[in-house]
């Protein structure tokens, strides 16, 4: 009886701990994240050549990219470790397109570096939230970005809205948790714009 109270008391005192370790910490975010770096690129280059601008962010609040709600009360905030979200999500979709087998480069300006298409993007909505409880924390990702595509060759422009979202419950949360979220978030917002659309000599279309 006395062990069971013990063994009580010291899982009570677990949960307390990890409920309240870390509230106001700073919670590390990559973007693009470790696991879309590790992925092989493509040694197939071919079509247009994209210049891919910095996104233009209008999300409501761009304080930070998410918060950690702690089962105890208070919060933890999820953020770059540095730079900024909309040049870092234009250089994660110039990775992911090169490792598609696209040449894709960051630019500054439009029609820079005698690129074929520059691309801009438009960050509405991006987010990483977890929520814990008793012995379980829910994770929660979204994004709703805008694109729009200049053709150079005929002046012509392609538009594309797209959202995504992931979810999933672990638990004991570890910052990795919300890092492999988030790369998977990406990853399928990028593949959903780069499957409809198609490439037509120097130029990129709607599909």
């Amino acid at each position: 009886m006395v062990r069971s109270r013990v063994l009580l008391f010291s899982l009570l005192g677990i949960i307390m701990v990890a409920g309240c370790a870390g509230k106001g910490e700073r919670i590390v975010i990559l973007i693009p994240g470790t696991g879309a770096g590790e992925r092989m690129a493509s040694t197939t280059v071919n079509g247009p050549r994209i210049a891919v601008l910095p996104f233009d962010d209008q999300r409501a609040n761009q304080a930070h990219l998410g918060m950690r709600s702690h089962l105890w009360g208070g919060t933890s905030y999820f953020d770059l470790p540095s730079g900024t979200v909309p040049k870092a999500a234009a250089q994660a979709l110039v990775d992911y397109l090169n490792r598609q087998g696209r040449k894709a480069s960051l630019a500054r300006t439009v029609g820079s570096e005698g690129a074929d298409v520059t691309l801009t993007g438009t960050i509405h909505d991006l987010s990483i939230d977890a929520t814990s409880g008793v012995m379980h924390t829910d994770l929660a990702a979204k994004n709703t970005m805008k694109f729009q595509i200049a053709n150079h060759a005929d002046e012509s422009v392609v538009r594309e809205r797209v959202s995504g979202s992931g979810s999933d419950q672990v638990f004991w949360f570890e910052p990795t948790d919300a890092q492999r979220l988030t790369d998977e978030l990406f990853e399928k917002t990028f593949q959903k714009l780069v499957g409809d659309l198609r490439v037509e000599g120097r130029t990129i279309r709607l599909k």
